[in-house]
């Protein structure tokens, strides 16, 4: 039998058991109802039987008062045959309501006999009246009555009427008690069935669980020590095949199974001892493949070194006519002076006067300030061509935006004014030279988005400010033309360029991201067409202990 079968079988068995149980507490309950309502119905008739019997004397004496006062005995007699009438009447209803309750043939037979008792009754009660009606009306046509008249009637009452009723009360006590025994009789017997059928249930419902139970735990516990034998890597274990149900299915699949896994695990030793030389094989391939890799790591570290100065080269190239404009400027008043000073001392031959003095010692100052300025001008360009330089450490933002300031002076002069709001902030983390290349890119990049010729009408905004926790950001904004937007989200690709051939590159700002992100910070942009450009760099905070590099 399969454990679907055997479930189904204790499913049946146990609704069975309930059912019966159900029905036999049912018919117990109906049957518990219709004999109280029997009884309660024999009860009525035994009262009722008991008033017609108890109405009578007090009926006589009424009429034995109202011949003595001389009054009408007519409403009298009246009201008895209609109190007599309505009993009679509800003792049929009482039978008939009983008789509905049996259906068997000796209730049949009780009932024939209590109806034909009740006609018996009637017919006296009526005869027994027909004589108090012969006295009343001898009573009222005149006549005398003896003084145990009254008395007389009464009796014959008794005789006639009072004998049957306590007769018929007798028999139905004596039947109220009958039907009282056999209630007592089956309430017994349902209590003793209450107590026994529960018990036979529970031992029947129990002893099937256990017949379901015993073997499947027998068997779970069987696949429970195989599953862990496989697990310990026992193959060869089979589990014992007994019957046809789920279980003895599922010891067949599990040794089929456990087949299967001796087959690959023969099957896995062999692929074993091919991976192994394969891995072997491939360790050799992957350590020719590893130098080769960490050469081509060098040579690419060494191009983005050379693309860094490449880029730096290129600012430079186009800072060359504004370089040049800012070293001319004081070289050719240095040169004029000195021509000045060699002629003079040539002419005067040391004998030169006061004011000549005054004139040669003031060129010889200018010359030095303008030597000077030129040595500043070559300090600030060697400062950012630095190849070398990788260096991190704190860096004063101020510093390094007035020396790109200075360098970008002669590409922004013309375009737009400079504003510088750096003050107050903390040293960042980075590297001097490589942030006035980001800075000097940005500024160069913004002068040029803006039309030469309309100085105050444009401005160019530097501004750095605390942002995140333990964060700087500088951002650069100009109000120049602004980036469209189908190029915003390229301008940070290599070689990606908006301006004309031999103009640009393409690498500024992809260098300018590649500097920032090495140094562990951020550079981001905002653009609107027609309104301008904002980048932002956010690099963090350099720690307290370092000193800031202010070589910009």
């Amino acid at each position: 039998m399969t454990m679907r079968a055997k479930v189904w079988l204790f499913v049946v068995v146990a609704i069975g058991f309930v059912f019966a149980m159900g029905v036999e507490l049912f018919n117990g309950t109906r049957r518990g109802m219709s004999s109280r309502l029997h009884l309660s119905l024999i009860q009525d008739q035994i009262d009722l039987y008991g008033q017609m019997h108890n109405s009578t004397w007090p009926f006589v004496d009424a009429l034995r008062h109202a011949q003595r006062d001389e009054a009408d005995l007519s409403p009298l007699l009246h009201e008895q045959d209609l109190r007599m009438d309505q009993a009679f009447t509800r003792l049929e209803a009482l039978v008939l309501q009983e008789a509905g309750l049996s259906t068997a043939q000796d209730g049949q037979a009780r009932l024939e006999q209590t109806r034909e008792r009740i006609a018996l009754l009637h017919e006296s009660q009526h005869h027994w009246t027909l004589r108090a009606r012969d006295l009343a009306r001898r009573v009222e046509e005149g006549g005398q009555l003896s003084p145990d008249a009254w008395w007389d009637l009464f009796q014959d009452f008794e005789k006639t009427v009072g004998d049957p009723l306590e007769t018929a009360i007798r028999a139905e006590r004596a039947r109220m008690a009958e039907l009282r025994q056999r209630w007592d009789e089956r309430s017994r017997l349902g209590s003793r069935l209450a107590k026994l059928v529960p018990s036979l249930a529970l031992m029947f419902v129990v002893g099937i669980a256990l017949a379901i139970l015993e073997p499947m735990q027998r068997a779970l516990s069987e696949l429970r020590a195989g599953a862990e034998r496989i697990g310990h890597g026992d193959f060869e274990h089979e589990l014992p095949v007994k019957g046809g149900d789920e279980l003895a299915a599922l010891a067949r699949t599990f040794n089929r199974m456990a087949t299967e896994l001796r087959e690959s695990m023969r099957e896995k030793q062999r692929y074993n001892t091919l991976l192994e030389e394969t891995v072997r094989a491939r360790t050799s391939e992957l350590a020719a493949a590893n130098d080769r890799l960490e050469q081509s790591l060098q040579q690419l570290q060494e191009a983005q070194g050379q693309l860094l100065l490449a880029d730096r080269l290129a600012t430079m190239g186009r800072l060359a006519a504004g370089v040049g404009h800012e070293i001319n400027n004081p070289l050719a008043y240095l040169l004029g002076n000195l021509r000045y000073l060699q002629e003079e001392l040539k002419r005067t031959h040391g004998t030169a006067s006061e004011e000549e003095w005054r004139e040669m010692l003031s060129a010889t100052t200018e010359a030095c300030e303008g030597a000077e300025r030129i040595q500043f001008i070559v300090q600030d360009l060697r400062q950012f061509i630095r190849p070398d330089d990788t260096v991190v450490g704190p860096v004063e933002l101020a510093s390094v935006v007035r020396g790109a300031a200075k360098m970008a002076a002669h590409e922004l002069r013309a375009r737009a004014r400079l504003v510088e709001d750096c003050a107050d902030v903390p040293p960042v983390r980075g590297n001097g030279a490589r942030l006035s290349q980001v800075l000097l890119n940005l500024l160069i990049n913004a002068a040029h988005a803006i039309e030469p010729g309309r100085v105050e009408q444009n401005e160019i905004r530097v501004v750095a400010r605390r942002s995140a926790p333990g964060h700087v950001t500088l951002a650069v904004s100009d109000t120049g033309c602004g980036i469209a937007p189908e190029n915003l989200a390229r301008i940070f690709e290599p070689f990606f360029t908006t301006k004309p051939v031999g103009v640009g590159t393409g690498l500024g700002l992809p260098v300018c991201q590649g500097i920032i992100s090495s140094l562990g910070g951020e550079l981001t942009v905002e653009s609107q067409p027609g309104q301008g450009t904002t980048f932002r760099i956010t690099l963090p905070i350099a720690g307290n202990a370092e000193a800031p590099d202010k070589a910009a």
